[in-house]
């Protein structure tokens, strides 16, 4: 997302891309790595496997045109080390972590993969030059070719991983619901490849719901304008709910409680509920899963022989 509210250093993001290790002290068997920059602290995560807490530092990456953006994929080069402790001070945060190998690192990725308990997770909010959690302003969403084009390009990985987790699940009319469907892409792509659901794309922006009424006229998914939280007083029940826009910078983490106490009363017994994006999911999972009696399936997901992990929550609503 290019959100102009969020103000950080251009040259340190390059230069954390091209080399990290330039930015790592090591003292034997522990190294340090400092976050000067307070809009910096968003890109920071914690990838959780094998009960160990590992931290490490998004960076920028080059996509297929070769230029730099960010993703929501994570690599094992970004990867620090396991966590040791975090201090702040004048000069930012200080996270101390044990020293390893890319080896070591790799692993950790691999075995994330293969753990149900394994999660990823971005402690520190985007904070705008306020000190506010940084939120996209309104007009940002506006239907348009140019937002269309960077969403898509954004949610290939999701919408690939989304078809291959529904494929075995999907019963003929189940309904899937996307409550926040944007430019209409998504749902319209899983429709495309999903042939026997029912499909459903909700959203608060009247120009959105056009765009995707006029872009996917031909396809078999359905667009209208709506909040969000108002599916329950519109008495939809789905059985498979895809929630992309819990996210940093589409909404604070209040608004994304909110929103999910409300969405998660309209899936059925039984049901699916997927929760990612493309910025960080702003819900601690694990608690509410607990608080709505929800099971988490995963947390992580990777493409086939890629050496990555997303964000991706597969949870399922029980029967009884």
């Amino acid at each position: 997302m290019n959100n102009p509210a969020i103000v950080c250093s251009k040259e340190r993001e390059l230069e954390l891309a091209e080399n990290l290790s330039d930015h790592i002290t090591s003292a034997g068997p522990i190294s340090c790595f400092v976050e000067s920059t307070r809009n910096g602290l968003h890109q920071v995560f914690i990838l959780r496997v094998r009960d160990q807490d590992w931290v490490g530092r998004k960076v920028l990456q080059r996509d297929p045109c070769n230029r730099w953006g960010l993703s929501s994929l994570l690599n094992p080069t970004m990867l620090l080390g396991p966590h040791r402790q975090s201090q702040w001070g004048n000069d930012g945060v200080s996270i101390y972590f044990q020293t390893s190998t890319l080896k070591e690192r790799t692993e950790a990725f691999d075995a994330a993969l293969n753990c149900p308990d394994s999660e990823i997770h971005f402690p520190y909010a985007v904070i705008d030059e306020r000190g506010d959690e940084a939120v996209c302003p309104s007009d940002y969403w506006q239907g348009n070719p140019s937002l269309a084009a960077q969403l898509n390009a954004d949610e290939f990985h999701f919408r690939e991983h989304c078809v291959s987790v529904l494929r075995p699940l999907l019963k003929p009319d189940d309904l899937i619901y996307d409550p926040a469907c944007s430019t209409g892409d998504f749902i319209a792509h899983l429709a495309a490849e999903l042939t026997d659901g029912r499909y459903l794309g909700t959203d608060r922006s009247v120009s959105m719901i056009e765009y995707a009424q006029q872009r996917h006229a031909t396809s078999t998914a359905q667009f209208r304008v709506m909040e969000a939280t108002a599916c329950v007083d519109a008495s939809i029940r789905c059985d498979v709910l895809i929630l992309r826009f819990l996210n940093a910078e589409v909404m604070t983490r209040r608004e994304a409680h909110d929103a999910f106490n409300s969405l998660v009363r309209c899936v059925n017994p039984g049901g699916t509920i997927l929760v990612f994006g493309h910025t960080p999911v702003l819900l601690a999972m694990r608690w509410l899963a607990h608080t709505y009696g929800l099971v988490i399936i995963s947390s992580v997901a990777a493409r086939s022989g890629r050496q990555e992990l997303f964000q991706f929550y597969r949870l399922t609503l029980p029967t009884a």
